[in-house]
């Protein structure tokens, strides 16, 4: 009979660790969650929605993503600028990337489209408005969405307006395509087509 306890009292021990260890790792994790300069440099002005569903995105704010994040892109490819958390794919990352995907293609091909989305008014960069809209548009895609977009991609979209305070500009779209094997941010760009 004392062995039968002994090893009672050593699997309650067992389950007594186990629980600390899982409840110091979720605090471990939540305390580096907010020192991560990724997690806070995407932390986008407020933008409100309309009647309409419409995004509303202020052209003033601060600079995003932040010299820190687009210092890690001169060492790595598969840097963070952002983390996205999505209801279709679960956590979503815009990586530093390549010509091909992430940030730095978005920047050698959209850079021009994201400039024309703010007509050189209010003090945003084109990747403040663009790290904002992606936001928008993977956290709060427009109903339907995102859609198969082929070849392991999902397509999101959502209407959004860059707002100066004075004249908004027209109603446009922001598309966001996501690998979804890789839950990889491949390219965004504004369109005016609101489908994909």
């Amino acid at each position: 009979m004392p062995t039968q306890r002994n090893r009672s009292v050593v699997a309650g021990l067992a389950v007594v660790v186990a629980v600390g260890l899982v409840a110091g790792g979720f605090a471990l994790g939540t305390q580096r969650s907010g020192d991560d300069p990724v997690l806070s440099a995407t932390t986008a002005p407020a933008a409100v929605a309309t009647a309409d569903g419409t995004v509303v995105i202020d052209r003033r704010g601060e600079d995003l993503p932040g010299d820190d994040v687009l210092a890690a892109c001169n060492r790595s490819s598969r840097a963070e600028v952002a983390r996205y958390d999505t209801a279709a794919l679960g956590q979503v990352v815009l990586q530093c990337g390549n010509g091909s995907q992430g940030y730095e293609h978005i920047r050698v091909r959209h850079t021009g489209d994201w400039q024309d989305v703010l007509g050189g008014t209010g003090d945003r960069d084109w990747d403040d408005a663009m790290l904002t809209a992606v936001k928008t548009a993977v956290t709060a895609p427009r109903s339907g969405f995102p859609v198969d977009a082929g070849d392991g991609k999902v397509c999101y979209a959502a209407p959004v307006r860059f707002d100066d305070g004075t004249t908004p500009s027209p109603d446009a779209f922001v598309k966001v395509i996501v690998s979804a094997t890789t839950d990889r941010v491949i390219t965004a760009y504004p369109t005016r087509d609101d489908d994909c």
